[in-house]
């Protein structure tokens, strides 16, 4: 989310950062079906068929600033990090911590509500904001990541990343498909913390720009998306039924497919879509859509609240038809607020 660092901005990236953020509205836009309908209804399947397949959202957005700050094009100014992009990180999450907060505590009986109820309501504000403290965690470790990558050489990343794969992506896969209290205490025993979880995407977002996937693999990873998609929506919807209520964590960030879908992605637009020439028009259009994204993932789920409270959901449609169409409607209206904020003097970049 937000700005490019180093030269120039690459327009592949633009679009990879448009494409993710559009996948988390979609996911949001589908989940709230999750709870509504009975796991072996055709309304649920439908739900999770859309949540299963836009999983990628995330992994995509930390993988995009792991290619960005990792780099050597990106000239490291640990002053400029703080005062730059940690600073905003912090007062965006702040700002809409509070924001959701606020509106929060409007449904309270003010009467019986003290001070401490609204400073916690305020702190604990949404769930999607957890973004912005973790990837926060990743820049403030930005000079001693950059060391370690740039100078620990190719075998040293793919044995990390190795065990990334192993450690987390396989591992949480396999407790999701035979659990297990005893797979889950032996699994548990080996987990290696710096080996398993976000940080994993991160390096792999710079292995895959900078050190690059050998071209005789590029076939078998674009291929491998339909079989993975097919198996996320397959097995998200037999393992709801066999434990009776809704079951998501076989296509959660760290699910196979998912990651399989998230490296085959963000491998297209690196690689194939980085190539094509653009128009200085659809830069610019690009450029803008890409400058709200943070906008758009802070407010979306704000958007679908309020669309729920005020009755505005298009009812008498198949879900099929209203999930996607609210997603675009969300996206869209947040796009246009995210751009009127930004434009806000001083303070608009820290806001969205």
């Amino acid at each position: 989310m937000g700005g490019n660092a180093g030269k120039g901005r690459m327009v592949h990236y633009d679009l990879l950062r448009i494409f993710a953020a559009f996948s988390v509205v979609m996911l949001h836009s589908s989940a709230r079906f999750w709870y509504e309908y009975e796991v072996t209804s055709k309304e649920w399947l439908v739900a999770n068929t859309y949540d299963a397949l836009f999983r990628f959202g995330v992994p995509i957005f930390v993988m995009l600033s792991g290619a960005i700050f990792l780099s050597k094009e990106y000239k490291l100014d640990i002053k400029k990090l703080y005062t730059h992009n940690i600073l905003r990180l912090v007062s965006v999450y702040i700002v809409w911590s509070c924001i959701y907060g606020l509106l929060d505590c409007c449904s309270f009986d003010l009467s019986q509500v003290g001070w401490k109820d609204i400073v916690r309501e305020m702190i604990f504000g949404r769930y999607h904001l957890w973004f912005l403290p973790m990837i926060t965690g990743f820049y403030m470790l930005l000079p001693i990541l950059r060391v370690w990558v740039q100078n620990g050489g190719k075998g040293n990343l793919l044995y990390f990343l190795t065990l990334f794969f192993v450690l987390q992506v396989l591992s949480n896969t396999l407790r999701v498909l035979w659990p297990s209290d005893e797979l889950a205490y032996l699994l548990d025993q080996t987990k290696i913390e710096m080996a398993c979880g976000y940080l994993g995407y991160f390096v792999l977002g710079y292995y895959i720009t900078h050190v690059g996937i050998p071209k005789r693999y590029h076939k078998v990873i674009y291929l491998g998306v339909i079989p993975a998609g097919v198996l996320n929506v397959v097995l998200g919807n037999l393992l709801a039924i066999r434990a009776g209520e809704p079951e998501g964590e076989i296509y959660n960030s760290f699910g196979l497919f998912t990651f399989w879908t998230a490296v085959a992605i963000f491998l297209f637009f690196t690689q194939i879509m980085g190539r094509l020439n653009y128009s200085d028009p659809g830069r610019a259009v690009i450029r803008e859509i890409s400058m709200g994204t943070m906008g758009i993932y802070v407010m979306h789920v704000g958007m679908m609240e309020i669309m729920k409270g005020k009755g505005l959901y298009l009812t008498g449609i198949p879900g099929w038809v209203e999930i996607p169409l609210t997603a675009v409607f969300c996206f869209t209206v947040c796009l246009g607020l995210s751009s009127l904020l930004r434009r806000i003097p001083f303070v608009g970049r820290y806001i969205c």
